[in-house]
This record gives C-alpha cells, sequence and structure tokens, in this order.
C-alpha cells in the first residue's frame, strides 16, 4: 500500500481573567447598569466539542453512506477529466479543468461539512455541567434602583452566541426590570473558530443597553476567541493512538510500543479503513482560556486532512475522536491552478511544530512544500504561531517528519535531524562485502524485493545512492538553516536515503517491458537520474516521542560490526546525550516497505496548558 502520497493567551491574562475587573465603556448619561468582564483581556472558546455525545452516532451514519456516493464522483470526474483531454483549445481545457477539481472537492467534502455542523453551538442549548464549563462569564451588576419601566437589550458581534442564566441558561436578547435590580449572570460561547483574519479576526463584543425614566445608557465588554494551537512533543504525553494492525509484524511493534509506555497512557487501536497512516489524519490542538479559580479550562481541536488519500480515514476524528472536550474543525482545501492535488502536503504528518523559542511562546508550525492554502491561512490566523515552510520536493512522500522531530530535553529541548553524511561515513566502518541490511529475518515475496539486499560496496559504487545522500544532506541543512536552529540545539542522527522509492520500482518495471532501442534507453536513463528520496535505513527520526525520556525508534537494520547494528548505536549514543533511552521497534514490513514508520503510524493526544 502507498504511503500518504499575535500572541496567543498569555499566562497573566489566564490568571487574571477572573480577577474581578470591569471592562465596560459607557455611552449616553451616567450608567445606571454595568456590564462586566471577570478580567482585562476576556476570551472565549469555540465551543465546537460534543458534550452530550450528541453527535457520534449521527456521524458513523453520515461517514458510512458518503463512501459509495464519493466513488461514484470519482467516477463522473474520472470521465469528465478524460473528455477535457480530447479539447484542442488547451488554455480553455485548464481553466475547464480548474474548475471541475473545485467543484469535485465540493462534492467530496460534503460529508466532511455535514460532520463538522454537529457540535455543542450547533444548538441554542448548554449541554450539562461539562458544556457549562466552556461558556465564558459576564455579569450584569445588580441595580437594586431599577425603576419598573426600565428596559435592557443586549446585543453582540462576532461569531457567538449569548446565554442569560435563569432556572436554565436560555439564549436571550433582552433583560427584565427584575434581573437588572438582582443582577444576572451571562454566558458566551464561540460558535465557530477563527479561519482567515481577513473575514473575522476572532473578535467580539456584548454590548448592554438600558432605558429607563427615558434615558438610554449602555456598556460594552469588548472579548477575542482563544487561538487554535498546535500541541508539543514537549508536553506531557496522554494517549497514543495508532491504526488496528493486520499482520503480525505491525501487530508486535505495537505491542512493544505500548509495553514502553508510561502507565496511565493508552496505546488505542482503532479501525481507519486500512489507511495505516494515523499521524497524517489529524493535527492535534488546542485553545485554551482561564477557568473556575482561575486554572485553564480548555478543549482539544482536532485538525482533520482533507487529502483525498487520506480523506475517508480522517473521519474517526468525528466518528470516534470527538465527543466531551474534543473539538474538530474541517478546513477545506481549494484546488489551485498550478497545483497538483495528489501531492500529499496537506497531511498532517507534513505539519510538526517547533517548541518555544525567543519571541514564540508557544512554538513555530514547520510544513513542507506546498499544502493547500486554506490550511496555512487556518494556521496563520490563529495569530498565537508563527508558520515557516521548509523544502521537502527533495522527498518522494514529502513530509517534514522524515528528516526532523523535536524532543524534550533536561535543557529544553532538541532537534533530532536526519544526518545522510553522516550515514555515508558509517557504512566505512563496516566490510563491503556484508550487506547493508544486517540482521535481516527471512522475506517473502514482494519484500524480498523491496527491501535493498545489496553489499555495502556495492550500496558505495552507486552514484544514484551517493548523491541522493549528498543532496538530502544539503537540502537539510538548508531547511535547519531557515528554521533558524543553532548547533547547540541539534542532535545528528546518521541514517541512509535511497531513491529507489516505489515509484522508482513502478518505472523500472515499466522500463524493462520496453522493446530495446532508444525508447527505452531513455526511459532507464530517466530512471537513473532520479534523486527524490525515502528513507533507506528505516527512519530513526521518524519514531514517537515518549514522557521521561524514551523514544521508540524503528529497528534500523544497518550494517553489522562485532555483531551490533552501527546505526542503532550511533542513535542511541546521540539521543542517550540529551537523556532519552531508545526502544527499537521492527516496523520494517508493516511501516518501512511502504515508505512509513513509526511516527507516520501514531499519533498522540498530550496535556496542553
Amino acid at each position: 500500500m502507498r504511503r500518504r502520497h499575535m500572541a496567543g493567551l498569555s499566562a497573566a491574562a489566564a490568571a487574571v481573567l477572573l480577577a474581578g475587573v470591569p471592562m465596560v465603556a459607557h455611552a449616553g448619561s451616567a450608567p445606571v447598569a454595568e456590564l462586566r468582564a471577570s478580567g482585562p483581556d476576556p476570551v472565549f472558546l469555540a465551543n465546537l466539542d460534543d458534550d452530550a455525545g450528541a453527535c457520534r452516532a449521527r456521524s458513523r451514519t453520515i461517514a458510512a453512506a458518503a463512501v459509495d456516493r464519493e466513488a461514484a464522483a470519482d467516477e463522473r470526474f474520472q470521465a469528465a477529466k478524460e473528455e477535457l483531454e480530447q479539447e484542442p483549445d488547451k488554455d480553455q481545457a485548464e481553466r475547464a479543468y480548474l474548475a471541475l477539481r473545485r467543484s469535485h472537492r465540493v462534492e467530496l467534502n460534503q460529508a466532511d461539512r455535514e460532520l463538522a455542523a454537529c457540535h455543542d453551538a450547533a444548538d441554542t442549548t448548554v449541554n450539562g455541567p461539562a458544556d457549562e464549563l466552556d461558556l465564558t462569564r459576564l455579569r450584569i451588576g445588580a441595580w437594586p434602583d431599577a425603576p419598573a419601566d426600565a428596559t435592557a437589550t443586549l446585543v453582540t458581534t462576532g461569531r457567538v452566541r449569548l446565554f442569560v442564566k435563569r432556572s436554565g441558561w436560555q439564549v436571550a436578547s433582552t433583560v427584565s426590570a427584575a434581573e437588572l435590580r438582582r443582577g444576572a449572570e451571562l454566558g458566551l460561547e464561540g460558535t465557530d473558530v477563527v479561519r482567515d483574519r481577513a473575514v473575522w479576526d476572532g473578535r467580539a463584543t456584548v454590548t448592554l443597553r438600558v432605558t429607563a425614566g427615558g434615558r438610554t445608557t449602555s456598556s460594552v465588554v469588548r472579548l477575542r476567541e482563544a487561538p487554535v494551537i498546535t500541541q508539543l512533543n514537549t508536553q506531557k504525553l496522554q494517549r497514543v493512538l495508532t491504526s488496528d494492525a493486520t499482520d503480525d509484524s505491525g501487530r508486535q511493534w505495537r505491542a512493544a510500543t505500548a509495553a514502553v509506555l508510561p502507565e496511565g497512557v493508552p496505546l488505542d487501536r482503532i479501525d481507519t479503513g486500512g489507511d495505516d497512516w494515523m499521524q497524517d489524519l489529524f493535527e492535534p490542538a488546542y485553545q485554551v482560556m482561564p477557568g473556575p479559580n482561575g486554572k485553564p479550562h480548555g478543549l482539544r481541536v482536532l485538525v482533520p486532512t482533507v487529502n483525498d488519500l487520506h480523506r475517508q480515514a480522517a473521519r474517526i476524528t468525528y466518528t470516534r475522536l470527538r465527543g466531551p472536550g474534543v473539538a474538530v474543525v474541517h478546513v477545506p482545501g481549494v484546488p489551485a491552478e498550478g497545483l497538483d492535488d495528489m501531492n500529499t502536503y496537506d497531511s498532517m504528518g507534513n505539519v510538526e511544530t517547533m517548541p518555544p523559542t525567543p519571541g514564540h511562546p508557544h512554538g513555530t508550525i514547520v510544513v513542507g512544500n506546498t499544502p493547500s492554502r486554506e490550511l496555512l491561512t487556518f494556521f496563520r490566523s490563529q495569530g498565537a504561531q508563527d508558520v515557516v515552510t521548509v523544502d521537502t520536493g527533495w522527498l518522494t512522500i514529502g513530509h517534514v517528519d522524515e528528516f526532523i522531530q523535536f524532543l524534550p530535553s533536561a535543557r529544553g529541548w532538541r532537534a533530532i535531524v536526519a544526518d545522510p553524511a553522516a550515514g555515508l561515513r558509517l557504512l566505512d566502518k563496516a566490510s563491503g562485502a556484508q550487506k547493508l541490511h544486517g540482521g535481516l529475518p527471512t522475506l517473502e515475496w514482494p519484500y524480498d524485493e523491496r527491501i535493498d539486499q545489496r553489499t555495502v560496496a556495492e550500496f558505495r559504487a552507486d552514484e544514484q545512492f551517493v548523491d541522493t545522500n549528498r543532496t538530502a544532506a544539503a537540502r537539510i541543512a538548508a531547511n535547519v538553516a531557515e528554521l533558524g536552529l543553532t548547533e547547540d540545539r541539534i542532535v545528528r542522527v546518521p541514517m541512509l536515503f535511497t531513491a529507489r522509492s516505489l515509484d522508482w520500482a513502478i518505472e523500472k518495471t515499466a522500463a524493462e517491458q520496453l522493446p530495446a532501442g532508444p525508447d527505452r534507453d531513455q526511459a532507464l536513463a530517466d530512471l537513473n537520474a532520479m534523486r527524490q528520496a525515502v528513507a533507506e535505513t528505516p527512519n530513526v527520526i521518524n519514531g514517537l516521542v515518549v514522557n521521561a525520556g524514551r523514544y521508540v525508534a524503528p529497528k534500523p537494520y544497518g550494517p553489522r560490526v562485532n555483531g551490533r547494528d552501527v546505526f542503532a548505536d550511533a542513535t542511541t549514543a546521540a539521543l542517550t546525550r540529551i537523556g532519552h533511552q531508545v526502544r527499537f521497534v521492527d516496523d520494517l514490513i508493516s511501516a518501512h516497505v511502504s515508505e512509513g514508520e513509526i511516527h507516520c503510524s501514531t499519533n498522540t493526544f498530550r496535556a496542553y496548558p
């Protein structure tokens, strides 16, 4: 199976939000009633979780019904595309094809829109005590002398809903004279996240207008929505998610991984319909605001991919993961001129977060190449994290998690970075006559062909292999510089890349089936010119960061010197220097041969502030 092809809420603001500071602006005569917020910088959440558990059953029905409908839509799209390929006017055909791609994407995302429409803020009800905690509290101060003719209205701006607490929480736009006399408690929820600051920047207002004795006064509270912030590997691990493996190799490494997780951290196996790449299905994030007693209160926010290769599997975010305290946000991608929809850059394994650096208290989002404009706009519009795009076009899959990973350390955090140059140097320690991949199990077809079983000497003599690693080293160095990483932050780990990807294997088969002649010669030359890279040695960068200095890495199957795997020893030595113990697990057959590894096959929930 082919693998997956401006500051935010500060701690100070959170601490004072419930301090009872009035946030009022008055108009008209001297105020007779005041609207108060609980602090100088009131924040609210987009209340998109499902505290009452009302959405899950409906979501499963929607997702199941979409499968056949989307298959039929794909057939219609392919037929229309083939018709356009016969169009003599190529410019007109290109314009028509772009319109076709866009309408097709809207059709494919119909289920995602329906799934995302079910959440706590979709109705006018406060769904129990847990949902009540998701409201930002405001208060109308008591006005004991309010006359009987006093009337009051509440007006909001922004994507919010306002409740008044009576016998229960009720949506209301008016307040009675009796409520003015005794005061009233209000609760505000956001009805959507910020998606594009040019459309809505997350700001909202609540205005109280009071009329009594022929005079009207008003007070205004200004609020802002908490940004959606992507989680960090430095945050405490709470839950590991993976697909439900169907092969012995997958079950074995999952069991080995579960054995090293801290007590109370489950490894949950979820049926993804055969999609092994849990990391690509969604990006975990969160929103947080001050809650009762000044303690932070937040929601976990999952951002599923809409990439065509993972779209249906990503709907587990709605059918299995959304619930109390867990929201899901649909960010549609719109096909753009000049961009191939079949790239995998919208897969969430291509979204990583570098931990905090000076001026970036919530970290920096790192993405590879050209994700959809809508996804980048969404992350940038939160205003809490910068987004840096690095070059991943030199990789066949093209994901950030193939060459860099961020780990906690005693001195904050470190970036472990793939080092192909060091990988080539390690080969000098091994006998040229031995196979590069030492200690391999007995391999049956097709794995005996997918694992390159040439000797170390043959790899060294292969110009394409050596040049692929030199190219990879140069691109990685440029990306590290783009991220502003200094040497004291970097831990380099030897590994090797190859151009002999699944794409290469397909092209090789096609070339060899051509009759002898110029076409065959050109196809073989093109094959040898390929330099896009995938991991040759199972990619130890692509592992799972666990608490307490533990790291789960793919067993690298490198050459052996004195009976020891030189790549495994080099990885252990590098990570030991930053206080991490490495547990190697064997994902050779279940993940590596399909151009993924442990990180690709897992996702995590981590504690947020």
